[in-house]
């Protein structure tokens, strides 16, 4: 006995649950996202990991961590926090979890524990309504929060604030579009790093970055930043090329993947390629006439 075709792929798309709960929740978010660098990169190799590495740490649970913090610092429209008050069945379906009123809803509460022990949200219980989310500081620090566009501007004059509060915008269609709920962790992660590297440049620079440079600066597995890129390759928002390190040198020329991110790409729902599936051979059973 043979399992199906094994070139056979399915395409794994946002489900429509989750579609209209992103859209439910651009009401109350803002129209891009600010995100510090320090919540992605660290300064120096021998700092420890930042904030956006010990998140992902923890299987499943560490995507889950990772894109709720998100999806709770797109909803801050004020440059002060503002308490969040949605049942954690809405945040599931929001994520696209499984079975968001019940394991979905339990997954949640998980990440929620662990951002507030690890000073990432304030938790406030209310009688008789869900608990109420305050975020803190994304630097983990338990400080309050304050949006770090008006915190860059408060501290304009200074170099520490120029540098402390530099911040990239997350477009709300990461969220309408349904790419924050098809992606794995490590394809959320990859996206960030690229956003940080990227800057205000223009979608044609090209992107780069070692392996060693996504441990010291980023504190993301080779294994996270090879399945990260894949994943936004396979769904249209990273174009990678082969690219001469040195082609005007005498030497033997060495060459190096860079990479293209196509924000326009948001524009679209998502949607991404499943792995083949194995094919499983069954060996037939013998008779006494064989």
């Amino acid at each position: 006995m043979q399992a199906e075709n094994p070139t056979a792929q399915t395409k794994r798309s946002p489900s429509n649950g989750a579609l209209q709960a992103a859209e439910n929740a651009a009401r109350y978010g803002r129209n891009k996202a600010q995100l510090r660098y320090s919540f992605v990169q660290r300064s120096h190799s021998d700092d420890p990991p930042p904030p956006l590495a010990r998140m992902l740490r923890g299987g499943r649970g560490g995507q889950v961590r990772l894109k709720l913090f998100l999806s709770y610092l797109w909803m801050q429209r004020e440059d002060t926090a503002q308490g969040l008050t949605f049942a954690n069945r809405a945040w599931a379906t929001l994520l696209d979890l499984r079975d968001p009123a019940t394991a979905g809803a339990r997954r949640i509460g998980d990440a929620q524990a662990w951002l507030e022990e690890n000073q990432f949200i304030e938790i406030v219980s209310q009688m008789g309504r869900p608990n109420q989310v305050l975020v803190l500081d994304e630097s983990g620090t338990g400080h309050a929060y304050v949006a770090p566009g008006a915190a860059a501007r408060k501290e304009a004059k200074t170099v520490f604030g120029a540098i402390v509060h530099r911040y990239v915008q997350i477009p709300r269609a990461f969220w309408t579009s349904g790419y924050l709920t098809v992606l794995s962790g490590a394809g959320v992660a990859m996206f960030l790093a690229l956003l940080c590297e990227r800057g205000p440049a223009s979608s044609d620079e090209a992107l780069w970055f070692s392996p060693k440079d996504a441990e010291r600066r980023f504190g993301l597995s080779e294994d996270t930043r090879s399945k990260g890129l894949r994943e936004l390759a396979e769904i249209g928002l990273v174009r990678t090329k082969r690219r001469p390190i040195n082609p005007t040198d005498f030497e033997v020329v060495h060459v190096r993947n860079v990479h293209y991110l196509d924000l326009d790409r948001l524009n679209e729902t998502a949607g991404i390629k499943a792995a083949p599936r194995r094919v499983v051979r069954v060996p037939k059973k013998r008779t006494a006439a064989d």
